[in-house]
């Protein structure tokens, strides 16, 4: 559910003497004993191709992403512009898609574990053909805590309206990172959401990404 790697960056890896602990809607302080625990894996099943291979560039461009968001020497605020393309200096444009793509799988594995409303061909379309999913828009913010501390981990999906074949129209979850926030939006809807929402779309290039407040419950 969270990627093993953000995990390791935030907590370090579970010990005697620095244990980690789950909560979610099921229980609370679930002890976890190692990053690999099935307790911290999505229900959804991807090949292993896929899954390693096939993804790994998507993998490792959050992780770059990711790293730099968090380290750097002023802690990102909302409001703040960051451009991507002083992130990755070669291949932004590319690097930002597989930004995407890391999303869009993480995504499918929920709709696959979950029998979520959406049609799960598009999800793997995308990652098949190395190509942005049309409907998912990704916005980076922060601000969301637990307990006063940083979060780290996923939050509920929350959809809305359903088409007349059972499909969700809108939904929204968030993926969080020791005070990064990634919120995740599907839109089957008509029009640029992105530019009415300031969400961000590979189709809308690497210039800029503006932080959003997520200081407020999902």
């Amino acid at each position: 559910m969270t990627k093993r790697s953000d995990l390791r960056s935030a907590f370090g890896d579970p010990s005697q003497d620095k244990p980690l602990y789950l909560h979610n809607a099921q229980r609370t302080n679930m002890h976890v004993r190692s990053l690999g625990a099935n307790a911290l894996k999505s229900p959804g099943k991807i090949c292993a191709y896929c899954n390693n291979t096939r993804s790994q560039p998507h993998d490792r461009a959050w992780e770059r992403l990711s790293k730099a968001l968090r380290s750097k020497e002023r802690p990102i605020m909302p409001g703040n512009v960051v451009r991507a393309d002083r992130i990755f200096e070669c291949g932004a444009s590319k690097e930002m898609l597989n930004v995407h793509l890391f999303f869009v799988k993480l995504f499918g594995c929920h709709i696959a574990g979950n029998d979520l409303p959406f049609d799960i061909a598009e999800f793997s379309s995308a990652i098949l053909q190395d190509k942005a999913h049309p409907r998912i828009y990704l916005s980076f913010g922060c601000g969301d805590t637990f307990a006063g501390l940083p979060r780290t981990g996923m939050s509920d999906l929350l959809c809305d309206i359903s088409t007349s074949d059972g499909y969700a129209t809108l939904a929204k979850w968030r993926y969080a990172v020791d005070g990064l926030v990634v919120e995740v939006t599907y839109a089957n809807v008509t029009g640029n959401v992105g530019t009415i929402l300031d969400l961000w779309h590979p189709r809308n290039g690497t210039g800029k990404l503006t932080i959003a407040d997520y200081s407020q419950p999902s």
